[in-house]
């Protein structure tokens, strides 16, 4: 009896090894796909370094003509200069759709950049938020958490949002971890409930910035999952530049 029973664990303990394994294996092979099919987009689409006068920094050129053609989802691209995030950024009818999709409509864990479908697409919203995953390769917004760091934030204080018709620098003022049910999630319609998120993220920065975030400033959230607790997200939120033409 003793000896069927510990054949029963041995057979349970090696399924269950097998399964892991396979389970393993699943997300490195769809980790390797969302990076393969990422750097794909970076090399066909992204053509050029361009000088942008009136941001007084290098950024990338996109070729949104034939983005386009790829996917009409997609609104714009965003970029931080030595950071992994480089990437298209898509916005559907919902926050669901590519959560788990890439810009093809395959299921990946890694999911696409997403915009908030309640937001306008030219960032003039009073707050637009876009989403990614927190990758444990570091790879979509797997890097936003480093942002906890006061170096890294002045290593990489900017990012800049593309689009077909216009280039905005975020010059980024505050990050932090937040609920996945925080007002931070909002979009300001008054003056007041503005003042009350500006005062929020004021209050809540883990990096120092002197970007001073005042009423009327159009901002950006970037958003992905944080492992502090049942709920949790790891937010940055910078201040929308709009280069002069």
């Amino acid at each position: 009896m003793k000896r069927t029973f510990r054949y029963i664990v041995l057979i349970f303990a090696v399924g269950m090894m097998f399964f892991s394994g396979h389970k393993l294996w699943v997300i490195y092979t769809e980790y390797a796909e969302g990076e393969r099919v990422y750097d794909d987009y970076a090399n066909r689409f992204v053509t050029d370094t361009v000088g942008v006068e009136a941001a007084k920094a290098e950024i990338i050129d996109i070729d949104f003509a034939a983005l386009l053609a790829e996917n009409k989802d997609i609104v714009g691209w965003i970029y931080c200069e030595g950071t992994p995030i480089n990437y298209p950024v898509v916005q559907a009818n919902d926050n669901n759709y590519y959560l788990r999709r890439l810009l093809d409509g395959t299921y990946n864990i890694a999911g696409t950049i997403f915009m908030d479908y309640r937001n306008s697409a030219d960032l003039t919203d009073l707050n637009t938020i876009i989403y990614g995953h927190n990758m444990r390769n570091g790879t979509m917004f797997g890097s936003l958490a480093n942002y906890l760091q006061q170096d890294y934030y002045e290593e990489h204080p900017v990012i800049y949002y593309l689009t077909p018709r216009q280039s905005y620098e975020i010059q980024l003022a505050a990050g932090f971890v937040t609920e996945a049910w925080s007002n931070i999630y909002s979009i300001p319609q008054t003056r007041a409930e503005q003042n009350e998120l500006l005062q929020e993220i004021a209050s809540k920065s883990r990096f120092k910035a002197n970007i001073c975030l005042e009423e009327g400033d159009k901002i950006v959230t970037l958003s992905t999952c944080a492992h502090d607790f049942d709920g949790a997200r790891y937010v940055v939120i910078g201040k929308v530049i709009k280069p002069q033409p």
